[in-house]
């Protein structure tokens, strides 16, 4: 029996392509691997255009891959880059003036990370601006001890040959002190010496400070300055006077907090205060990227401008994840494979490669998950086969609908009790049916779902389980809109919690 390694290797790959399904572990691979959408060409145009962008889509769709293709199409050494991934410093709860402290804070430490290496900008600015800079310096970056805080703000406000100058003065007073006290000293003792009526020299000497010490004055009084939008805006303002062309800040995996526990409405009301506070992002010198899963921002449709902002959604047809795959297979074969049907045994047919996009539900991770349930079933079938063969295909399927996390795309309540309505539960009713496409009467009478079917119907709904099909004399259907769901209906698999 060939180990795993060996028998992806004889199929022609050097690496396994389905080991990582993030863009964050494919690090090296990143721009090989990135193949956009067809609905990219006016993201991108948006992006070089500074435009704000509210960037949404299903967990997957590779939201964060497209943010780091924006990286690539800028001019770094002309533009501040503030990427933000991390929240645990804003509480849940949080103002806007925590917010903006927050942001502040972020902009302000890339700042001074870009002028740990190019300090000759701060000359650009007057003293005021170096004052300002200072205040922020001082304020909101992190700085392990006040006297490296006070050399710091030092170098901001004095001038480099002045701050050498009076270094070089100061280390050398000694020396100059010393022979000034020895050249009195000479000069009393050739007093005394030629005129014997003086009083002797006490010969105790004292070196003498002829030259005291020059202090490097700088202005360390701040007077305190209200943290909000134009605080925000004085700090853009001094990074476009440094030479920078452009401020970026983007705000990627807010809805990844840990404290949120995948929680779409909770995260709606997190995100809320960002997303609802036009004058942030109508700011034309700051450009704001932020990407976020869509069903929290579903949550807030009525209350995000989103005929005024740029709010596109992520999203894949059959011929964009086709390049993806593809491009995939290129990169982990050195070339070699450029085609995934060449992986397939020739009982494949085209209903065959469409059932498999079909259950990818135009999402790229899925679809790389799916395609590792096939190699390892393979593999397990006959690990000497040098493809996939049609009876693998059934078998992966559901390994792929039954291993699924669907929390992961799925929202399920913070603290919920045991007994709460989440994807699962809402399953196990959509499993009784007779069909994907049903009525609420449907579903009361097939699934038992009595007094609660309507409340049933508008969480799965909101959680993107089911969507609206169509309606007859005032009757409305609904569609399972999950493919593996779908899928576990009509072969009469049960998707349960995983203990």
């Amino acid at each position: 029996m060939n180990s795993f390694e060996d028998f992806y290797k004889s199929m022609g790959f050097t690496e396994y392509p389905f080991s990582t399904f993030t863009t964050e572990n494919e690090k090296g691979k990143e721009k090989e691997l990135f193949v956009s959408p067809s609905c990219y060409s006016p993201i991108i145009q948006n992006y070089k255009e500074k435009n704000t962008i509210l960037l949404t889509g299903d967990r997957g769709t590779g939201k964060t891959a497209i943010l780091l293709d924006f990286i690539r199409n800028t001019d770094l050494t002309k533009t501040l880059y503030c990427r933000i991934e991390d929240y645990s410093k804003l509480r849940e709860n949080y103002s806007l003036t925590e917010f903006y402290k927050f942001l502040i804070t972020n902009i302000s430490v890339t700042l001074f990370e870009k002028l740990s290496v190019s300090q000759k900008r701060i000359n650009k600015l007057t003293d005021d601006e170096k004052v300002l800079l200072s205040y922020l310096l001082k304020n909101f970056v992190p700085v392990v001890s006040k006297r490296l805080l006070k050399t710091k703000i030092e170098n901001i406000q004095i001038p480099k040959y002045k701050r050498f100058i009076t270094k070089l003065f100061n280390r050398s007073r000694p020396i100059l002190n010393y022979g000034a006290t020895t050249g009195g000293v000479f000069i009393e003792e050739y007093l005394t010496k030629h005129f014997k009526a003086l009083p002797p020299i006490d010969r105790e000497i004292n070196i003498k400070d002829f030259f005291p010490e020059l202090p490097l004055t700088v202005d360390e009084d701040f007077e305190t300055i209200e943290v909000g939008f134009q605080l925000l805006n004085d700090l853009v303002e001094i990074i476009y006077k440094m030479g920078f062309d452009r401020v970026i800040c983007l705000l990627d995996k807010l809805d990844e907090d840990s404290r949120l526990e995948n929680d779409a409405e909770y995260i709606s009301s997190f995100v809320e205060p960002i997303l609802t506070d036009n004058k942030l992002l109508l700011n034309d010198k700051l450009q704001l990227i932020i990407s976020l899963w869509v069903t929290p921002f579903n949550y807030l449709l009525d209350k995000v401008r989103t005929q005024k902002h740029y709010c596109p959604k992520l999203q894949w047809d059959k011929n964009d994840l086709e390049k993806a795959l593809n491009e995939r297979l290129k990169t982990y074969s050195n070339s070699k494979i450029s085609d995934y049907k060449s992986l397939f045994s020739n009982e494949y047919t085209d209903i065959e490669f469409e059932q498999i996009f079909h259950l990818s539900n135009s999402n790229p991770r899925d679809l790389w998950h799916l395609f590792d349930k096939l190699f390892y079933t393979q593999h397990a079938l006959n690990s000497n086969s040098e493809n996939i063969t049609l009876n693998a295909l059934n078998v992966a399927i559901e390994r792929f609908v039954l291993d699924f996390n669907y929390f992961e795309y799925y929202p399920k309540k913070k603290n919920a009790r045991a007994n709460s309505m989440d994807f699962y539960s809402y399953t196990a009713h959509l499993l009784k049916l007779d069909d994907y496409i049903f009525t609420k009467n449907q579903l009361n009478e097939q699934a038992g779902t009595g007094g609660s079917t309507n409340n049933y119907v508008i969480g799965m709904e909101k959680i993107g389980l089911i969507v609206k099909h169509s309606q007859e004399g005032g009757i409305v259907s609904y569609r399972i809109s999950d493919p593996k769901v779908k899928y576990a209906l009509i072969n009469g698999i049960s998707i349960e919690r995983k203990q």
